[in-house]
């Protein structure tokens, strides 16, 4: 048997390590605006990886985070798979819905614009604006940062999740590198 070869940077992370991971939290949705940062997660989902999750496309951000809320609050367990400036669109919900309402919104977000000659380093050092002012922006909100950066970080994946929950707070895993296509 031959394994499959990982086509992205050497730092990337597998998208079916990732929807291991998922799967091991009990995911039951993914809501999602598409990240270009996460598509080969995309694609797995769409190709029936996880097949007793469903995944609910928004057409906005705001709309993620308000269906993850309610589908909390029916019993499910979603995530929200979106990038760093729908973070930026998507503030207030979160702030009003997460924050406010101490509600469990657990996301993963693709830092889209990072420059190759920054992966595996502080994103603070970024040249990029959109991708320096992720972390800090989150600090302020009082949203606990995971990072996943490279494949020996795989659990964070389950961290982040996990401190949502006891918290019952948004938390961030911040995808720093493109998922690798497996």
């Amino acid at each position: 048997m031959t394994e499959t070869i990982p086509v992205g940077h050497p730092l990337a992370v597998r998208a079916d390590h990732i929807l291991d991971e998922l799967a091991a939290c009990n995911i039951t949705h993914v809501v999602t605006v598409p990240d270009f940062v996460q598509m080969s997660v995309h694609a797995k989902l769409r190709e029936g990886y996880l097949p007793s999750v469903d995944v609910i496309p928004t057409s906005t951000e705001d709309e993620a985070v308000v269906i993850a809320a309610a589908l909390h609050l029916g019993g499910a367990n979603p995530v929200v798979i979106i990038q760093n400036q729908g973070l930026y669109a998507c503030v207030n919900n979160l702030r009003a819905i997460g924050l406010d309402c101490g509600l469990p919104i657990f996301m993963m977000i693709g830092q889209f614009g990072r420059e190759e000659s920054n992966f595996g380093h502080d994103p603070a050092k970024s040249q990029r604006r959109i991708v320096r002012m992720l972390e800090p922006l989150l600090d302020t909100l009082e949203i606990p940062i995971f990072r996943l950066e490279r494949p020996s970080d795989i659990g964070n994946v389950r961290r982040a999740y996990e401190t949502s929950r006891e918290k019952s707070w948004p938390t961030a895993l911040v995808i720093g590198v493109p998922t690798a296509w497996t």
